[in-house]
C-alpha cells in the first residue's frame, strides 16, 4: 500500500465527494462493503471492498492496512457509526493515521440530541426549546413547550428508520401521545422540540475544522434550497451563503471553543423569521455532511485544508466566492418539486449534481443502467 495519502470510509454519495475534493490532489484508497454504492463506480481513486464499515470490523480493517502504509495517510470518514467505531477504538490505529477526533464521551453526547441539547444550554448557545420524551409518562411534563414542534428520535436507528419518518412535525401533545405509542416498542428515546418558523431555505449550516486546541483552522458556510421530505428532511439541494458566513461562523467557533471541541463538524441551524435569529438545530460530528462537497464546488476545498493541516503544510487561502453554486440530490430534489417544494433559486448558478458529473460519469450512469435492468426484468414463469 505505497502512495496513500488519504483513507476515506464509507460508499455514498458523501464518501463520493470526499472522493472527488480530494483525489485531483492525492492519492485516495476508498474503503467500501458495497460495490453497488456510487464511489465503487468512480474512475477516481483506488477502492477496497470490506466486510463492514460501521462495525468495530472497520478498526480492525483499517488496523491492519495501516501497519502496511509507508507513511500515514489522513483518514476521513463518512458515517455516523463508522465515527462511534473510531472513536471508541482510536487507540488501536491512531499510530498509524493522521485525524482528529474529539473525545469519545463528546462524541456521544453530540450525536445524541439530548447530550446536545444539554451542552448548548449549559453554554448559552441558541437552541429551541426541548424535552426527551423516554415513557408515555414523560409527555406530561412538554406541556411548556410551544407547538407546533418536531417529534425526532435522540439517535439514529436502523429499525426506526425503515418504519417511520426521520421527524414529525405536530400541533398537540395529543398528536405526540398517538404517535408514540406507535413508536415506542421500536424506540423509546425520543426528543420533543419547538418548531422554529421559516422555510426549508431557511435552514443554514456551517462546515468548520478545528484543531486539538479548538482553533479554528478553515470554515464554510451554506444553505439549504430544499429538504426531502418537504420541512423534516435531509439536503435535496443547497447553496453557498457568503452573506451569512461571518455570523454562522462566529456562532459555530464560539460554541466549539466553549466545549473544547476538535476536529471535523458540520453545524445546522435555522433562522427564525419572526424572531429574526438563527437557533441551531443539530451537529455532524467527526465526518463530513452529506452536503459536504458544495464547499469544494464554492472554491473552498476544505477537505484540502484538512489534508494539509495534518500533514503541517501550508494552508491554502480561500476567498468567499459570490458567485452562487447549487448542489443538488437528483432524487430527493426532484421529490420536493414534485410534493410542492419552493422552487426558487439564486439566479445564474452553477449547479452540479450529487452522483451525474460529466467528468466522473459512471456512478450516475451504472446506475441509471440498473434502474433500466429493473424496470424491464420480470420474473420467469
Amino acid at each position: 500500500m505505497k502512495n496513500i495519502d488519504v483513507v476515506i470510509v464509507g460508499g455514498s454519495a458523501n464518501a463520493l465527494g470526499i472522493l472527488r475534493s480530494l483525489a485531483p490532489f492525492v492519492s485516495c484508497l476508498v474503503l467500501c462493503d458495497d460495490k453497488s454504492l456510487p464511489i465503487f463506480k468512480s474512475r477516481l481513486g483506488k477502492k477496497l471492498l470490506v466486510s463492514n464499515t460501521k462495525s468495530k470490523d472497520i478498526v480492525l480493517t483499517l488496523k491492519e492496512l495501516g501497519a502496511r502504509f509507508v507513511k500515514p495517510p489522513v483518514l476521513f470518514l463518512s458515517e455516523e457509526k463508522t465515527v462511534e467505531q473510531v472513536s471508541l477504538h482510536r487507540e488501536l490505529i491512531q499510530q498509524y493515521y493522521y485525524f482528529e477526533l474529539t473525545s469519545h464521551d463528546q462524541i456521544i453526547d453530540l450525536q445524541s440530541k439530548s447530550g446536545f441539547q444539554t451542552l448548548a444550554e449549559r453554554h448559552n448557545s441558541p437552541i429551541p426549546n426541548a424535552s426527551v420524551i423516554q415513557t408515555l409518562s414523560d409527555i406530561a411534563n412538554a406541556n411548556l413547550l410551544t407547538f407546533p414542534c418536531v417529534f425526532k428520535p435522540l439517535y439514529q436507528d436502523v429499525s426506526y428508520s425503515k418504519k417511520f419518518k426521520k421527524a414529525y412535525k405536530v400541533a398537540s401533545l395529543a398528536e405526540v401521545k398517538e404517535l408514540y405509542t406507535l413508536i415506542h416498542p421500536i424506540m423509546p428515546d425520543m426528543m420533543l422540540q419547538e418548531w422554529i418558523n421559516g422555510k426549508d431555505s431557511d435552514i443554514y449550516f456551517c462546515l468548520a475544522y478545528f484543531d486539538s486546541n479548538s482553533q479554528l483552522i478553515g470554515d464554510f458556510s451554506g444553505r439549504k434550497l430544499r429538504s426531502w421530505p418537504l420541512n423534516i428532511g435531509g439536503t435535496a439541494s443547497c447553496t453557498n451563503a457568503p452573506e451569512k458566513h461571518e455570523e454562522l461562523s462566529e456562532m459555530t467557533a464560539s460554541f466549539a471553543k466553549a466545549i473544547s471541541y476538535s476536529g471535523l463538524i458540520g453545524m445546522e441551524y435555522k433562522f427564525d423569521n419572526k424572531r429574526q435569529r438563527f437557533y441551531m438545530i443539530e451537529p455532524t460530528v467527526g465526518r463530513t455532511d452529506y452536503q459536504h462537497e458544495i464547499a469544494t464546488l464554492s472554491g473552498c476545498n476544505l477537505l484540502l485544508q484538512i489534508y494539509l493541516h495534518s500533514k503541517n503544510e501550508n494552508l491554502l487561502q480561500f476567498p468567499l466566492n459570490k458567485q452562487a453554486v447549487i448542489w443538488r440530490d437528483e432524487i430527493a430534489d426532484a421529490n420536493a418539486l414534485a410534493n410542492g417544494a419552493d422552487p426558487v433559486e439564486p439566479f445564474n448558478a452553477k449547479i452540479f449534481y450529487a452522483v451525474k458529473r460529466w467528468n466522473d460519469p459512471w456512478p450516475y450512469l451504472s446506475h441509471l443502467i440498473a434502474r433500466i435492468v429493473n424496470r424491464f426484468s420480470y420474473p420467469k414463469l
